[in-house]
């Protein structure tokens, strides 16, 4: 246990940041907008052909750059209040996959509408839960990774003002497929727990949810490069530590570090030089 501890404690400490609201503790070079780098090389392939990745820095999902969309009125508990950022919406063959980010102040409310859609989310900073019709309760916090599957309804509780990425895939039933939350703590990515998924450069991970078409998981890369390729798969990337360098087709790049969101739609193909070693949490779509 003390262990596992020390695990957490060690990767929480490489985020870099304080918490999702800040502007982010070291210099950025990039504005602050998502970015689509446009640095195309002459002898590049017509712009028509090319999909590039889209990039968010920690602070543009801060909490004064997000909209601001009222307090809840199906509350019971507090008077809670939210407010949104979208990032990206309809990506994916089937337009299913939307990725942005959700604040919401302290309170409670009960949720008794099935998911029209698979979410998932990294909880950037505070603390919450949502609770299933039978009372089973599932706490989350900051660093831990949650899924609530297409037909989950329940109960949302928020008792510390919450930050979280999120990516929503609308998708059609899944027959047989599970409706209970998931939750993924940093602890439970600790490197025994990892996988092998690569070499030249040693690439470990582990996927912790799959329902045939949405996927989630942990990531971690030690310093190299090699190319990428989305095929048919939309993906979400939240960095929590290290720097890498992210290269679409066309030569255009950008540095991409601890706190950063980083969304790679179907058809992307590029290359990854990390610098140094990359540990990220993302969740992925593959329409049939």
């Amino acid at each position: 246990r003390t262990a596992q501890n020390d695990v957490s404690k060690s990767f929480l400490q490489r985020r870099r940041f304080k918490d999702a609201d800040s502007k982010i503790l070291e210099t950025r070079r990039f504005n602050d907008a998502p970015s689509v780098p446009n640095d195309v090389p002459a002898s590049a392939p017509p712009a028509a052909t090319l999909v590039k990745f889209v990039h968010a820095p920690l602070s543009f999902f801060a909490l004064d750059q997000m909209t601001y969309k009222g307090k809840r009125t199906n509350v019971d508990v507090g008077d809670p209040e939210d407010y949104t950022r979208p990032l990206v919406k309809d990506l994916a063959s089937d337009a299913s996959f939307s990725c942005g980010s959700w604040v919401c102040t302290q309170g409670g409310w009960d949720s008794p509408n099935h998911k029209k859609a698979t979410e998932w989310f990294v909880v950037l900073s505070g603390a919450g839960a949502v609770t299933d019709p039978d009372g089973t309760r599932h706490d989350f916090r900051a660093g831990d990774v949650v899924v609530l599957p297409k037909g989950w309804y329940g109960r949302w509780d928020i008792t510390e003002q919450i930050h979280k990425v999120w990516i929503n895939d609308a998708h059609d039933d899944i027959p047989g497929a599970s409706t209970t939350p998931v939750v993924a703590s940093l602890a439970s990515f600790a490197p025994h727990m990892l996988e092998r998924a690569g070499t030249s450069p040693e690439r470990l991970a582990r996927t912790f949810f799959d329902n045939g078409r949405t996927r989630a998981g942990f990531w971690s890369c030690a310093p190299g490069s090699f190319p990428g390729g989305k095929g048919k798969t939309a993906e979400c990337v939240h960095i929590i530590g290290g720097t890498v360098f992210l290269t679409n087709e066309d030569g255009s790049a950008r540095r991409i570090c601890a706190g950063d969101t980083v969304v790679l739609p179907d058809g992307w193909t590029g290359r990854w030089d990390v610098v140094e070693r990359t540990e990220a949490v993302w969740a992925s779509v593959t329409p049939p």
